[in-house]
This record gives structure tokens, sequence and C-alpha cells, in this order.
């Protein structure tokens, strides 16, 4: 006798931008990890290109009014809108999670946890919380501490991203669960020419060396460092070539002044011929494969950056600030070199001993193929995914035989 298949169990995910980043990528395998034992329905606070993409993969969408995400510092007008903000759109969501007959609420980043928080709640569903970087301000460990006790799981990306939670709660230990971000394995011959003319053209010259900055433009990525270091390099006669893959927030009014900030940059100092501006890339592996060396430059604190993992992943040593999770991937001297954030002297210092030595570099490149090892996996992270999932729906459905006593 054939037994009919059960119909996938509903849960919500709560998304906190509409645009593509690291913990967006990381969310379409959490995506594909629990198909399709499981129903999702991602919600966004605005249309954009990434709710395009989640629509394109048959998912059903829906917006929710918390407001627009901007990165950086936030006015006083945006921390005074964000609770009032979180309170209704909580109170919104409880009413879908019964309608829908929700099981489990998956809150992707800081920004929607309050109403995410809330909704699971009132509902009374279980809710896990994705934490994707490591947090250094006291008021938002404070916020976030107060908000995680009524959360059933949280998933963070990395020991250190762990760790500066459990700093200030260690009564949360038993709720938080380490899972790496997966990254795809490639090789570079798999890997299509990037579509610069200039950084073909640079590939042909053995005594530069090239330098990939991946991710958004935007202060706290840290890219003007880059244009310093650049210039402290060509004062000291070594030749290397800058490719800026990634783009502003055409809605941040911040973003497009550092844009038009590293331009003038660029140009007062000499340096047009040296840069690339590749642009937004959906595939950046093209851009990995063909430079020397990815530089992470960030100023702020990192949870475990997605692009450091891509690289290397690609045998692509990576020089990153020394913040957040990029030392428990990168170890300097290894697969790469650490420097203290906004340095661009000490950054200058790390480039140049890879120009300086070709074999320093080659055994770093082989150093960080290597570094990409089973805990990186696509295999591991859906396995972790589908098990943390599971448990917390199984803890939904004892509560709704509950509710229906």
């Amino acid at each position: 006798m054939t037994h009919a298949r059960a119909t996938p169990s509903p849960i919500l995910f709560l998304e906190q931008q509409a645009y593509r980043a690291g913990a967006q990528r990381v969310l379409l395998e959490v995506l594909s990890a629990i198909e399709p034992d499981f129903l999702p329905i991602v919600g966004f606070p605005e249309y954009g290109p990434f709710v395009a993409e989640i629509r394109g993969r048959g998912i059903e969408t829906f917006l929710y009014p918390l407001g627009r995400y901007r990165s950086g510092r936030k006015s006083i007008a945006d921390m005074t809108k964000l609770p009032l903000r979180s309170l209704y759109c909580g109170l919104l969501l409880a009413r879908m999670i019964h309608r829908r007959k929700i099981r489990l609420v998956y809150i992707n980043g800081p920004r929607p946890l309050i109403a995410g928080a809330l909704a699971a709640r009132l509902a009374g569903r279980p809710s896990v919380f994705h934490l994707h970087l490591t947090m250094t301000r006291k008021e938002d460990i404070f916020v976030v501490g107060r908000v995680a006790k009524h959360i059933t799981k949280i998933v963070s990306c990395s020991k250190t991203t762990a760790a500066a939670l459990l700093a200030g709660h260690p009564e949360f230990n038993g709720l938080v669960q380490v899972i790496y971000n997966p990254v795809r394995r490639s090789s570079v011959s798999e890997c299509i020419s990037p579509p610069v003319a200039d950084l073909q053209t640079y590939q042909s010259n053995a005594r530069e060396l090239i330098v990939s900055v991946v991710g958004r433009i935007t202060p706290q990525k840290g890219q003007h460092v880059v244009l310093e270091t650049a210039s402290e390099l060509t004062r000291r006669g070594r030749s290397v070539r800058i490719v800026f893959v990634g783009a502003i927030d055409p809605h941040s009014p911040e973003d497009i002044s550092y844009m038009n900030s590293l331009r003038s940059m660029a140009t007062a100092s000499g340096l047009e011929r040296l840069i690339s501006w590749a642009g937004y890339q959906e595939d950046p592996n093209p851009f990995y494969a063909g430079c020397d060396v990815v530089v992470i430059p960030s100023t702020v604190s990192e949870g475990l950056p997605m692009v450091a993992l891509e690289a290397m992943q690609l045998g692509v040593p990576v020089i990153g600030s020394n913040v957040g999770g990029i030392p428990e991937i990168v170890r300097d001297g290894v697969n790469g070199f650490l420097f203290p954030p906004r340095n661009a002297l000490a950054l200058a210092d790390c480039v140049q001993r890879l120009w300086d030595d070709t074999g320093l570099l080659g055994q770093m490149k082989a150093n960080a193929f290597a570094t990409i090892d089973r805990r990186f996996s696509v295999e591991s992270f859906r396995s972790e995914i589908r098990r943390v999932v599971a448990e917390c729906a199984r803890t939904s459905k004892r509560l709704t035989r509950h509710e229906s006593v």
C-alpha cells in the first residue's frame, strides 16, 4: 500500500534586506536544506533584486512594513522608529502565523529580531535566530540579550560571533550552536575570465600583484584603506593593481557620498590607471581566480566573511583586518595576513611581503586551499541546519497539540 507524502510544514523566514550579500547567500543554502520537508515563506521589508531571485525559485514571498535596511550608523530617528515598527510588525506577523499554521519563525539577521521574536511568542511558536555578525556595541548586545530570552535556538556563523554574545549573556550557552557558513567548491579552471579587459592585461605583467577587494562599497568595508595602501606601495616602488568588486546601495546617501570620495581619492593620488571598478557581480569567482590576493579591509567587526571562504576555496590567500571572525579563518603568515583595522601602512607591509617573495605567495595559496575543509562544506551546513529546524519544529507540534486541548 502506498502512503501519500505528508504536506510540508510551513516555516516563516524574516529577512532584513532586499539585496544579496553574505547573509543572503547563506539563507539560500538554508532554504535548500529544508526542502522538501518544509514549505518556506519569506518576508522582506521592501522589494528588491533578492526578492525577485527568491520568487524565481518558486518560493512564496511577502512584504512586511519594517522599513528599509541601512548599513552603518543609525540616526536617532531610525533608532526610534525601529522598535515601534517592530511592535507593529510583530502583531501583524502573529496573525499570519495563526492563519497560515506556521510551525517555526526563522529570523535571518538582527534587524527583524524584535518583530520575529514577538510574533513567535504571541503565536506560541518556536523561533531560530541566525546571527551573522560579531556584536561589539554594548547597546546591541543588550537588545539582543533581552530578546534572545524568547528565542528557541541561536545559530552563530562563527565561534567569535558566539563568544561576543555569550560574554555578556552566559545564560544563553545552551541556546547557541555554531554552524559555519558554507562555501561551494570549484576550481580555477571552471572560472570564466572576468569581464574586465584591464584585469586580463594586468595578468600579463609578472611584476604586478593583482589585489581584489570584494564587497559592498560602503564606509564600514574600508575600501579607502586599500586606496591609501596602493598609494603607499607606489611610493615604495611596488606595482600593484586593485580591482574593486561590488556596488553601493543606491538608496544610501552615505554610500553614494563614499563612492564619490573614493573616486576623488584615486584621481588626486594618480591611481586611476591602477584601479578597476567591476561593480556588482552575481558570480565573483572569476575575480578571485584572476587575482593574487584578496583584501578584506573592514573597519568594523565582521562575522565570518563569505569573501574569505570563497577566495580560499580557490586557493587565494586573504589579507584581512584583525576584527570579528576574520582571525578565525585567516591565520597570520600561513594562509594570509592580519593587520590592524584602518592601518594602511600595515596593510602595505603585508602586500609588499607577497610582492617581494613569490615563494611565500605560492605557499600561502596552497595553505589557503587546504583551509576550506569539511567544516565549511555545503553538505555539513545543510545537515546541521536540517537538524536544528527539525528539532524546533517538533517543539512547535507539541505546542500546537497543547493549544488544541
